[in-house]
Formats: structure tokens, sequence, C-alpha cells
């Protein structure tokens, strides 16, 4: 493989300083480049035009320089999920943050408010102690902070994900009132993550689960609406539901992020979205005719959504997992892969995986262009 050099016009945090000596050791993240912009501008047509735009999830990736293309393919913005995670993104220059997340306790919330000084940040929030919280740190640091009330979707809806949020429209109707009271924050809007939908199967059944979920986010908006409480924004959606979601009226913004990379999870449920992301191993032992195994365990890629893949090799399968190694077993037995080939792996979750490493290894055209910074991993604050 060839590497490129750095280029005068290369942002500070895309790093292609390379020898072309050097080969690349495994494990490695490689990211195709070619692949990953193609799911970028693809995304971003579907959004064009329409009144619903995209907010990208940025913990997928955590790197400011695919944030920056995600933004000028369209993206009104992005979604983080932590504090930190949004301080690595506003240091690039990106001046347009939700951070989809209760944030509590003031060292986090003093640093919330000293970002929100330099950007336009928003942030959930499901009880008044929290949004008390906010309003008084955001009030002695000087700062204005934006507010989405989380609704939790699934308290009363089967199959879609029980976590955060007001359990019902009367006490989001009360508590959109009561931050309203509150000085140096704005309450401006709704969001609800319809989650766990991998479990529906088919597209029929996923549009419904879908559909179910957000009339109800959009109902409680209208509730919200009806008591003299303006709703600026109603965010929701992902990569699984993106063409559903987009579709429900009221819904202003969609967090859509995994599908710049794929996963195989992702491609189980239908979403036909190019694999962009694929981690480089190396078979290290071939005890059997029928078991090969490879230098990649838990600690390089996840697993938590089904066994990895072994790309453009169905006759491989991966049928095990420990700290360090990978199995693979042979659907028939033979001399190929030797020990010391090196095979590419198909990640079932992009997000758990690419927080395992800290750098892309980036390729375009089959060939290394260089390293980039994962700059936003270990940002859990």
């Amino acid at each position: 493989m060839k590497h490129g050099k750095r280029t005068s016009d290369s942002p500070p945090y895309l790093i292609t300083v390379h020898l072309k000596s050097i080969e690349y050791d495994t494990p490695a993240l490689l990211l195709d480049m070619d692949i990953a912009e193609r799911n970028i501008n693809r995304m971003g047509k579907f959004f064009h035009g329409k009144k619903v735009h995209h907010r990208p999830h940025v913990k997928v990736h955590k790197s400011p320089y695919l944030a920056h293309k995600q933004i000028a393919a369209g993206a009104k913005g992005i979604t983080c999920a932590k504090v930190t995670e949004a301080e690595v993104m506003a240091n690039s220059g990106i001046d347009n943050i939700l951070i989809a997340n209760q944030i509590v306790g003031p060292q986090k919330l003093t640093r919330l408010a000293n970002l929100s000084k330099n950007c336009h940040i928003e942030v959930l929030v499901d009880n008044l102690a929290n949004a008390r919280e906010i309003s008084t740190i955001a009030a002695n640091a000087g700062s204005n902070i934006d507010v989405l009330l989380e609704v939790n979707l699934g308290s009363s809806l089967e199959g879609i994900l029980d976590r955060c949020g007001v359990m019902s429209g009367n006490d989001a109707v009360k508590l959109a009132h009561e931050i309203s009271q509150l000085r140096n924050l704005n309450f401006n809007g709704l969001m609800g993550y319809e989650g766990a939908l991998r479990k529906f199967t088919d597209h029929e059944s996923r549009k419904d689960a879908v559909e179910r979920a957000l009339g109800y986010l959009v109902g409680i908006k209208d509730q919200v609406e009806d008591s003299g409480i303006s709703v600026n924004e109603v965010s929701a959606g992902g990569t699984m539901s993106y063409n559903l979601a987009s579709q429900v009226t009221g819904i202003t913004e969609i967090q859509a992020g995994g599908y710049i990379f794929m996963d195989t999870g992702y491609r189980k449920a239908g979403i036909d979205f190019d694999f962009a992301l694929t981690l480089l191993t190396s078979v290290v032992s071939r005890p059997k005719a029928e078991k090969a195994i490879v230098d990649v365990g838990f600690k390089a890629i996840s697993a938590e959504h089904g066994m990895p893949l072994i790309k453009d090799m169905p006759e491989l399968e991966c049928i095990a997992l420990n700290a360090e190694h990978g199995h693979l077993r042979l659907r028939q037995s033979g001399d190929s892969p030797a020990c010391g080939d090196r095979l590419e792996m198909l990640p079932s979750h992009v997000d758990t995986t690419v927080c395992l490493h800290d750098n892309y290894v980036l390729t375009r055209t089959g060939e290394v262009e260089g390293t980039l910074a994962i700059e936003a991993r270990g940002k859990l604050q």
C-alpha cells in the first residue's frame, strides 16, 4: 500500500506524514474515504430540499474532520453524546451542537456553560432539578443555553427503547412551562429517540413502530404548543429510521450518524449504505485444518450485535472472540488462509468498535493516504 503526503491545505487534524517504507501493522482500523464520502453525499442528497434537517450524531466517528464533511454536505449541525466530545468539535470550528444527553453536576455544567459562550449549544433535560442547576450555572457564567425536553417514547410503546425522558404529555407541558421561567435558559423544543428498532426485522413492522413512536412525540409537541409554549425543534431519528422518521409531519431534524460507516447490524435490518469501515487483521495460527486464529478480539472489535463478518470471504466465519484473539471457522478445510495472511473484518456495530482505536488508516482507490486521529476518543464526561 502506498502512502500519501501531507498537503498545504490539509486541516491540522488530518495527519498524513508516514514514510512509504512503513507497513501498517495489525489490527488497524481502515476507513475507505471514497465510500465514506459517497455515504455522506448520499445522505446529504436525501435531505436536500426537505423541511426536515439532518443533524448527524458524531459519537459514531468521533472525528471533526468527518463532521465537517457532513456539514459541507448539508447537515445543519451535529449531535454529540458528551460535553467533552462537544468541546472537541467546537474547537474545530463547529458552532451548532446538540448534546443529546442529560448533563448533571457542577463540573460538567460549568464546562457546558463556558462552551455555550462560543457556539450554539442545546442540551436535553427531563427534570426540573437539573434544569434549575443548568440555569444557575449558566447565569453565573454569563451564558445562555438552549434546552430540549426529552420525551420517553418507550414508556408506553412496546418495543421502543425505554430510557430517559418525561413519561407523559402532561409532564412535558408542566416542565416546559417551568423551564420557560428559568433565567439564561431557552426552551427550544422536544427530543425523542425511537431506538431499539433492530428487533423489527421487516420494513412494515419498523415503519409501524416509528410512526407510533414519533406520532406520540408529535402529539406531545401539540400539547405543549396548545398550552402556550412555542416548540421550535422536534429532534428524533437515527440511521435505522431516517427514511421513515423524516416523513412524519412535525419532526424537524434527524440525528442519523451510523450511515457514514455502516455495519453488519444495519445491513441485516435492510439499511443499504455501503461498508466504509473495516478492521485489518492477521492470521496468527492455524491450529486445525478447519480453524484459523486472528489477532483481533474484544479489545479491537465489538460484537454486541453479532460476530463480525470477513469481507469478501464467505468461506470464513468468525465464531468467537477472546480479549486478543478471534476464532475463524473454515466452511471447507484447506491451506488458505495461511499464517501471516491479512483479512478485513466487518463489525456488527461501528460505534463501539471505533472507540477502541486511536486512529483511522485512510485509504482512497485502494491506496493508503495516511492516518486520521480519532480526536474525541475517550471523551466520556
